[in-house]
């Protein structure tokens, strides 16, 4: 696909949205933010998150100007996990708001958690709520095309699970059971979409953010025979364009909505995950890279495997480097749970792990939900294990932390078998990377050199960085070298490799069992 550069026409529009704002003594009222004279470029980046809106305002040479943080509501009931998408709209006024004092921005990116489907009409108007990336209730759809379309390569371009957290499954299952809110779309679209969508009036999405409605290789086509299961007009699905290209500009209604200026440059925006490998550099040069969050993203930027893989192919039509990466079910998740179950803060949970009995720590598989790469078994569940009497909160945390940890050696381990690219230093980013104790629980159980990124909210600094490519027409390397930062490697030392791998090795085995244990009889 044809890489759609953002420069164009960027210098006098950014003066006329500027003047706008002056005149119309918006959030941005008080006129752009200068040093010593001169006018400070502003990238804004923002994420829609699966728990909240965050937003980070940078200056060129990437010095944070402002923060923006907007929680939403998830309703879950079993296997229905939903949002509204109007919650995102008001936790985007909310952050542009916060982000008011770093000045008018002269570009902002959207990116987001996928994949979640959102239906949306013509009026900019969600007619279903979201089913996101967490909603499994299409399992039945799932098993039913994974039986249709066995090679999904074929179809898709790429490999891809017929899970039921992924797209086609979603938009079946809303076929059969929500065809009043299928009739009334105008797109299927992604949060990070449909918030584009309300800023510009403008529909548009990324290939790799719609795999399996689209194929993911060049012309990024709708997949017919999805779209026709799910009885689904291909015009329903917007047209795709690269995430660093420009989506549209924002207009009266966005500016109503947002707090936003008419006339801001809008790029296109990727998925959160991708988003957050942009913000670590992850396309600078090949890198293996760990995102933490509510979920743990792993992988190699630089190499696509020889053959099948239970992980993800990102192809270099829908990236500067290709990708071989996968999402786990749970990181922050997991230890979330065990806070609540200990009756403590995580935070304080992180801190009192630091304090365990290492000959009393048990073993935990964090499938507490199911998990995703690389098993894509959703009935699997999560197993504390080897407690004895010794075993208290602090060892109880501990295990919990390691299990979140080797789960994504998991993903890399594969990734770096299917790939044939050897071990080395990971990239590390999101919130664990700037706290001490995870670093050490990642270096006993990673064995690898860590080098970590201290701002914690890479999604919303990889879309700074989009919005920065989108309106300059740099690659996305150049602007994430200028815009991001890094803080030093850590070593594991000898014994730290030695544990992991010892780890590593009772980690397997308990993946088999548990595996063993769910096999039809």
């Amino acid at each position: 696909m044809a890489r759609r550069r953002g420069a164009r026409g960027g210098r006098r529009p950014r003066a006329r949205h500027q003047r706008r704002a002056r005149r119309r003594g918006g959030a941005q009222a008080g006129g752009p933010r200068r040093r010593a004279g001169r006018r400070v470029t502003v990238w804004l980046g923002i994420d829609v998150g699966t728990s909240s809106v965050k937003a980070l305002a940078l200056a060129d040479d990437g010095t944070v100007l402002a923060r923006g943080h907007a929680a939403h509501p998830t309703r879950r009931d079993g296997d229905r996990v939903e949002q509204d998408p109007d919650h995102w709209v008001r936790g985007l006024a909310a952050v542009v708001a916060q982000c008011a004092a770093a000045g008018v921005p002269d570009g902002v990116a959207v990116v987001g958690h996928t994949p979640s489907l959102v239906l949306a009409d013509a009026e900019r108007r969600p007619v279903l709520p979201c089913l996101t990336w967490q909603d499994v209730r299409a399992g039945d759809e799932a098993r039913e095309l994974a039986r249709d379309f066995p090679d999904a390569r074929a179809l898709v371009g790429t490999e891809l699970p017929w899970g039921p957290s992924y797209l086609p499954a979603k938009l079946l299952w809303a076929a059969r059971h929500a065809p009043d809110a299928l009739d009334a779309a105008r797109w299927l679209l992604q949060p990070k979409d449909h918030v584009g969508y309300v800023l510009t009036g403008v529909a548009a999405t990324d290939p790799w953010s719609s795999k399996g409605l689209c194929r993911v290789d060049a012309g990024a086509r709708p997949v017919g025979p999805v779209l026709a299961a799910a009885g689904t007009d291909p015009s329903l699905l917007p047209p795709r364009r690269d995430p660093w290209s420009l989506l549209g500009r924002v207009d009266s209604a966005g500016a109503a909505a947002s707090g936003l200026p008419e006339g801001v440059p809008v790029a296109v925006g990727w998925s959160d995950a991708l988003a957050g490998m942009a913000g670590i550099g992850a396309f600078e040069e090949p890198s293996a890279f760990l995102l933490t969050g509510t979920s743990q993203i792993a992988g190699l930027t630089g190499a696509e495997p020889a053959g099948p893989t239970p992980l993800l192919t990102v192809p270099a039509t829908c990236a500067p480097l290709p990708i071989c990466y996968g999402p786990t079910q749970a990181g922050g998740a997991a230890l979330a749970w065990a806070a609540a179950l200990l009756g403590r803060e995580p935070d304080d949970l992180v801190a009192l792990a630091m304090t365990a009995d290492p000959a009393a720590v048990p073993r935990f598989l964090p499938y507490l939900d199911g998990e995703r790469a690389p098993l894509w078994r959703p009935d699997v569940r999560g197993v504390l294990q080897d407690l004895g009497s010794a075993a208290g909160p602090a060892e109880v945390a501990r295990a919990v932390m390691r299990g979140v940890a080797l789960s994504t050696r998991h993903v890399l381990s594969t990734a770096a078998e299917a790939t044939g690219v050897p071990a080395g230093p990971v990239h590390v980013g999101g919130r664990s990377a700037a706290q001490p104790e995870w670093t050490r629980v990642q270096r006993e159980t990673l064995g690898r050199p860590l080098v970590a990124h201290r701002e914690a909210e890479t999604a919303a600094l990889g879309a700074a960085v989009l919005a920065a490519a989108a309106v300059t027409g740099d690659a996305l390397g150049t602007c994430s070298r200028r815009l991001g930062g890094r803080s030093g490697v850590e070593h594991p030392d000898r014994t730290e490799i030695r544990t992991g791998a010892e780890l590593y090795e009772k980690y397997l085995y308990d993946v088999k069992a548990e595996l063993s244990r769910r096999a039809p009889a």
